[in-house]
């Protein structure tokens, strides 16, 4: 940085009339110094003048609103260091400087023989032509002393060097200095044809066919050239008029070459190859905060994987691959990516068979989470522990992103959703450079690439050559960003890594937590609708139900209710109650942490090996659960990264097909909280019944008759707001009821 500290002794300004001098981009003209400093005229028209000390030219120049061009309004006879308008000697290009300082060696050289007082010379053709071959070889010697470290490529000495030449350099010379050296003869004569204007209309129609997105080649425009002045000279001799003369391939070539390289790439390759070769490109976006702006987008993996039956596809039913795109052998995955564009650090990733509004909520909520169990169970070496609560999101106009589901989720989280026009990957540029890391840096290492198009791939056969399930191909995605990508240093970072860079700007800056548990089952859970009964709500087999459920049901006419389930945690479930939303739990804590498919494996390894009993102790439950986690929990937490879509049919399909006739018995043996709960959720009390005390007795005790061993009832947490028996049922505004 240029230091604009002044001196502390001020200088004293001098000027000249003949002075160029702009104060706050207008033009002046010195005018007279006086004790207060100097005065300036306006160089057009009448003003007011501008009067300035020395003190205030002084701040003036520092911050580049005075400029001042000595002489500029000298008579051409005064000049002697500028060109004509102003150009400067040092922007002229090589040869003009070559010629320029042979020009100036030969002046030199012919300066020394005038000053010589042993010799006649004087500025006479006669007198200095007898020494035009001393001067030569005198000039050849001093442009050897001003480079003398360059070859033999400076401009020689002309070998017919005239008297009456060597006068007028000298002259120029010594009139207007270096500048008189210089000339513009590369500036003379018009090397074009010299057309008519008939054949200048006729050639200008026929080239302007180039425009096309047919992309006609030159020698095709040639041939119409002449097509059309044959056709021309046919008419022309029928109506005994002078013919034209066609003109040749080069003329045509130059004539293409005229015209507007934007215009040609746009009508012959489309706006967008425009776009990518000549839209300006400025400053950039300035980003300084970890998630100040995130971008994500979708793209088709260049891999074919084997759909093998590995892992938790064992588990999966035919009809059940189908509906998640798994039925075939082999297959291309989609994935959404996420990435922070300050850090370049990847902060969300989804794989899905085909991308839609869930992969872009579910990558949405894994930019908030912490992202260490998938990274743990890949195996990866690097903590993945970057995430936080984006600002801004910047994603494309694909219908999925543009969804009503996602925009409303998205305004909910607080978050400002910009969408990029159609056909401008440059405005997320970011995440569009990303996918090209992956295309040269990861998929050459994997077996069953497709390669991003036929010409490239050749006679490689992707199909043959796939190798990974999709459980393999999510711990490759993983393992490289997380010990990869984000450990290797970044041009765009100034060599710096993504995680180290990450580090450096949360120590800094910090990010915003996330939401918590309850707020994401509301915000990313699937919407249904189910109907209350005396065991509450029930989905794929498991019963939530609490006090204020309880009391809802005691009064509501209409008993079907929006839910919001989320199906990476099942333990409980949001319920629109009168018009506003209360958070359900499960009836047991069991389940809490426990994800959909879990549970669905779950209860198909219960149901394989409990097919007579039409009722499964709940210690069975648990010890399957547990059995899941410990037997496939990495391969679980791999898949978790795959996008697992629940639309209704799937619902539907999983409650008909496992949990028909499926019970769960409410039976727990030594369940050390049985002591401490209440008699709510047994059954449920009239409006005419006792006390709310006295129906708990009663109902305790009726359970206890009824149910095979000893029972523990189920216990409803107190809510913190509306509580009591009007909780569900004091207001139709909408308001959350956090437990």
């Amino acid at each position: 940085m240029i230091a604009a500290k002044p001196s502390p002794v001020q200088p004293n300004f001098a000027f000249s009339e003949y002075d160029d001098i702009t104060i706050g981009g207008q033009s002046f003209r010195y005018f007279q110094t006086r004790e207060n400093g100097h005065m300036f005229v306006r160089a057009e028209g009448d003003g007011v003048p501008q009067i300035m000390t020395n003190a205030e030219i002084s701040r003036y120049l520092s911050v580049g609103k005075f400029k001042c061009i000595p002489n500029r309004f000298q008579p051409e006879h005064l000049r002697r260091r500028t060109l004509p308008e102003g150009e400067l000697l040092s922007l002229k290009d090589e040869n003009a400087q070559k010629k320029a300082a042979m020009r100036l060696a030969v002046c030199r050289a012919a300066r020394e023989f005038l000053d010589d007082a042993s010799n006649t010379v004087c500025r006479t053709e006669t007198s200095i032509k007898p020494y035009l071959r001393a001067i030569k070889f005198r000039a050849g010697e001093i442009l050897d002393e001003i480079e003398p470290d360059k070859d033999s490529d400076t401009l020689p000495v002309p070998k017919k060097l005239g008297a009456k030449t060597v006068l007028d350099w000298e002259r120029k010379e010594r009139r207007f200095g270096l500048a008189g050296l210089y000339d513009r003869t590369s500036e003379r004569g018009n090397r074009d044809r010299r057309m008519t204007a008939d054949e200048l209309m006729i050639l200008g129609k026929v080239v302007g066919k180039y425009l096309n997105d047919q992309q006609p080649s030159q020698n095709f425009i040639f041939e119409e050239v002449q097509s059309a002045f044959l056709e021309e000279n046919e008419r022309r001799r029928a109506s005994c008029e002078p013919e034209i003369i066609c003109p040749s391939r080069e003329t045509v070539r130059q004539a293409i070459r005229k015209l507007n390289p934007f215009d040609v790439t746009l009508t012959r390759k489309g706006r967008e190859a425009a776009n990518r070769k000549f839209a300006p490109v400025g400053m950039g976006l300035e980003i300084g905060r970890p998630m100040q702006r995130v971008e994500f987008d979708e793209w088709e993996v260049d891999a074919i994987t084997l759909m093998a039956e590995g892992g938790l596809y064992h588990y999966l039913t035919d009809e059940e691959k189908k509906a998640l795109g798994l039925d075939k052998k082999k297959a291309r995955w989609w994935i959404t990516v996420a990435i922070c564009c300050a850090t370049r650090c990847i902060v969300g990733l989804v794989v899905s068979r085909q991308p839609n509004s869930q992969s872009a909520l579910r990558v949405i909520e894994m930019m908030m989470r912490d992202k260490g169990v998938w990274s743990d169970a890949c195996g990866a070496l690097t903590p993945w522990n970057q995430f936080g609560w984006p600002s801004v999101i910047v994603t494309d106009c694909a219908s999925y992103n543009i969804s009503s589901l996602v925009q409303a989720r998205v305004s909910d989280l607080g978050i400002t959703l910009q969408y990029c026009a159609a056909a401008n990957p440059e405005a997320k540029g970011t995440i569009e450079r990303v996918f090209g890391t992956f295309a040269t840096q990861l998929m050459p290492r994997l077996s069953g690439r497709t390669f991003s198009n036929v010409v490239e791939r050749g006679d490689y056969d992707s199909v043959k050559r796939a190798a990974l399930n999709p459980e393999e191909f999510c711990s490759v995605l993983v393992r490289y960003i997380v010990d990869v990508y984000h450990r290797t240093p970044h041009r765009g970072l100034n060599g710096e890594t993504p995680q180290d860079c990450w580090n450096r700007l949360v120590m800094k800056f910090g990010v915003q937590p996330p939401p918590d548990l309850g707020r994401r089952r509301l915000l990313f859970g699937h919407e249904r609708e189910r109907t209350v009964t005396r065991h509450g709500i029930t989905i794929l087999g498991i019963r939530y139900h609490s006090k204020v459920l309880a009391q809802f049901m005691t009064r509501a006419q209409e008993r079907k209710v929006s839910i919001r389930w989320y199906s990476e945690d099942i333990g409980a479930i949001w319920a629109e109650l009168n018009g506003r939303w209360f958070e359900i739990p499960a009836v047991f804590d069991r389940y809490q942490g426990v994800s959909a498919q879990e549970w669905v494996d779950a209860a198909a390894e219960i149901r394989a090996q409990n097919a007579r009993n039409d009722e499964v102790n709940f210690a069975v439950v648990r010890k399957a659960l547990d059995y899941i986690k410990s037997t496939n929990s990495a391969a679980m937490t791999r898949v978790g990264l795959i996008m697992e879509d629940w639309p209704e049919k799937r619902f539907d399909y999983e409650e008909d097909r496992l949990f028909v006739g499926f019970n769960v018995s409410e039976t727990e043996p030594e369940n050390p909280y049985d002591g401490h709960r209440d008699g709510w959720g047994t059954s449920l009390p009239t409006a005419g019944s006792a006390s709310l005390n006295d129906t708990a007795d009663v109902n305790q005790a009726r359970t206890e008759e009824s149910a095979s061993g000893k029972f523990g009832s189920i216990q409803f947490p107190d809510h913190k707001h509306g509580t009591g028996a009007d909780a569900a049922d004091d207001g139709d505004d909408w308001t959350l009821e956090d437990e």
